[in-house]
């Protein structure tokens, strides 16, 4: 039994970590096993304050997803719309490959999203680039639909950079 009070005195009740004798806090997680009230409420509130920053960050790495998700709905759908417009297969066959790689980046985002994402955004600056060169006309069409798909790509790559930090 005196066995037992020992052992539960020497780990973390946070992370049952053995703590050393005389140690005020744990060497895993920080937590003040032995310090004041006052330690120990901040040590709960950086937590909390910590679990929020990470749930913020997810919401937005979600949101960049779902900006992935729909850029490939778009690019299939405009294909498929271009191709029925001016009977060109090229254009359905480049669009259908856009919409698979977009695909492809929103699944591959739920593993390792800064990676998903960073890609996603390169492809769609690509794209722009190529058909601007193409029809230079092409950057005016849609600029605020460009810089808003932009921002929520950005959003989310600048929110898995901050997880991948932690």
């Amino acid at each position: 039994m005196e066995e037992d009070i020992v052992t539960k005195l020497l780990e973390c009740s946070i992370c049952k970590t053995t703590l050393d004798s005389g140690s005020v806090y744990c060497s895993n997680c920080g937590f003040p096993e032995n310090g004041t009230e006052k330690e120990i409420a901040i040590f709960h509130a950086n937590k909390v304050i910590e679990n929020r920053k990470i749930k913020d960050a997810d919401d937005k790495i979600k949101s960049a997803r779902n900006t992935l998700y729909v850029m490939s709905g778009i690019s299939l759908v405009f294909g498929v719309i271009l191709f029925f417009s001016m009977n060109d297969v090229s254009i359905l066959i480049t669009n259908v490959v856009l919409s698979i790689i977009y695909l492809v980046l929103a699944f591959w985002s739920s593993q390792k999203p800064l990676m998903a994402l960073l890609l996603g955004l390169l492809l769609y600056l690509t794209t722009i680039i190529i058909s601007a060169v193409v029809n230079p006309t092409t950057i005016i069409k849609g600029f605020l639909w460009k810089i808003l798909i932009i921002a929520y790509l950005g959003k989310g790559i600048y929110s898995a950079s901050a997880i991948k930090k932690q």
